[in-house]
């Protein structure tokens, strides 16, 4: 009875022992198994690891050629610029001096013309006035005595022309250039002439009114020079009709007066200058002189 029971326990106990065995062996088999696939993984990652290093290695050694090639390529352009730009600096800094020369030569032709042109105008300018001072002497020279004529001979030459057959515009624009150089007794004799070869111009009552203006003026270092200021500003007045240098050549013709010595004279002119023109710019002071004359008028005591 013993032995059955020893039997019964022991009977499960090896077939126990057999499973376990058989699973110890299948997992020691899936356990290979896997240990294949996995050095079968390890190796194929391995072999494309090895591949891309390889790759790399390609990429990184054409790389190196490259950049070898740029630097001898490089080189070699530097090396032809510095050979170009050696051979180009010496004309071009030889090509810019003698620009440089051609410029200074031409600053100073062109300065040797211009002071060459301007003495040229100078003795254009001379030559012009001794022409035309030469022209107005003579014009306004005394004819000489001639010898009496024989019997039976021609009447004696007329006097010279006082025109000397100069233009109107040339003997004026004579004059006005003469007088602003202070050539004033040539000025003097222009303008006088122009009134009496061109009296019935326009510009022939400014000339009237210039000459005795030049009279005035001259009176302030020698007095009697208002005598010939009066009288030429009266003949303005008197010759010519209605212009814009009467009102100026009566009212310097009365100071003129005043200034001569001429008292009643120079009231009768300050007078006609007020009848005459009684918004005048010259009304003050009119005014003003008729006071100093002792005839004092009515607008003069309404402006005290």
């Amino acid at each position: 009875m013993k032995r059955l029971l020893v039997l019964g326990f022991m009977i499960p106990a090896v077939l126990f022992g057999q499973k376990t065995n058989d699973l110890i062996i299948a997992l020691q088999r899936d356990m290979s198994s896997l240990q294949e696939q996995m050095k079968n993984l390890q190796k194929g990652q391995d072999d494309k690891l090895a591949a891309i290093q390889a790759m790399l290695q390609q990429a990184m050694d054409g790389s190196k050629g490259v950049s070898s090639s740029l630097a001898t390529f490089q080189h070699e352009v530097d090396i032809k610029l510095n050979d170009q730009q050696g051979k180009l600096v010496a004309p071009v800094a030889t090509l810019g001096t003698k620009v440089d020369q051609m410029q200074d030569e031409f600053r100073a032709v062109a300065t040797t013309m211009a002071d060459l042109v301007q003495r040229i105008n100078a003795q254009d300018a001379k030559l012009k006035d001794i022409s035309d001072a030469i022209r107005t002497l003579a014009a306004a020279a005394p004819a000489q005595a001639a010898p009496p004529p024989a019997s039976g001979s021609a009447s004696a030459p007329a006097a010279p022309d006082p025109c000397g057959g100069m233009s109107a515009e040339s003997l004026w624009e004579n004059a006005r250039r003469d007088k602003s150089k202070g050539n004033l007794e040539i000025a003097m004799t222009e303008f006088k002439n122009y009134v009496t070869c061109f009296g019935d111009t326009a510009n022939a009552p400014v000339a009237q009114y210039e000459r005795g203006m030049m009279y005035f003026n001259s009176a302030e270092s020698d007095p009697k020079y208002y005598e010939d200021a009066a009288k030429a500003f009266d003949d303005g007045v008197t010759r010519f009709p209605e212009n814009p240098q009467t009102q100026e050549m009566l009212y310097y013709k009365a100071v003129s007066l005043m200034k001569a010595d001429h008292r009643t004279d120079a009231v009768n002119g300050f007078k006609e200058y007020l009848k005459r023109y009684p918004t005048g710019k010259h009304v003050a002071n009119a005014h003003q002189n008729l006071k100093t004359l002792g005839m004092d008028t009515p607008r003069g005591r309404r402006q005290h």
